[in-house]
């Protein structure tokens, strides 16, 4: 059995505003907020305490097919169009990283160099959490 993978590309800076962080992704995203803003659950409850940084998650996809290295792939030719903001991003303190749900089934997954590498020219760091 191949396993299960849910990605989403999360995105934080110190004090860039969001919406420019959407148009500079290019995608909508699931949720965000702006630094200095009181803090609240997904529902809107509020929370205590402000956001220390501004933040954006886009939802990038899922799958079952156990071909993750390849889903990132697709998705960081997807994203090159966004190659310089993110560059900017980070070199203004922001991070930038795929943020992977695993959840584990009879296989593996190898990130050969050629992936690692592409990620690294286009500053997407990788996150990943195994879900039982």
């Amino acid at each position: 059995m191949a396993f299960k993978y849910s990605v989403s590309l999360r995105v934080r800076h110190p004090d860039v505003d969001p919406e420019k962080m959407i148009v500079g992704i290019g995608r909508t995203a699931r949720r965000y907020w702006t630094v200095g803003e009181e803090r609240k659950t997904p529902k809107g409850t509020p929370l205590p305490g402000i956001y220390r940084e501004s933040y954006c998650a886009f939802d990038l996809g899922e799958s079952e097919d156990g071909q993750l290295a390849d889903f990132l792939r697709q998705t960081l030719v997807e994203l090159e169009h966004a190659a310089e903001f993110i560059r900017d991003l980070r070199r203004t303190g922001g991070e930038v990283s795929y943020y992977v749900s695993w959840f584990p089934g009879d296989t593996g997954e190898t990130f050969d160099v050629d992936l690692l590498a592409d990620m690294a020219r286009l500053g997407i760091d990788l996150g990943i959490v195994p879900v039982c």
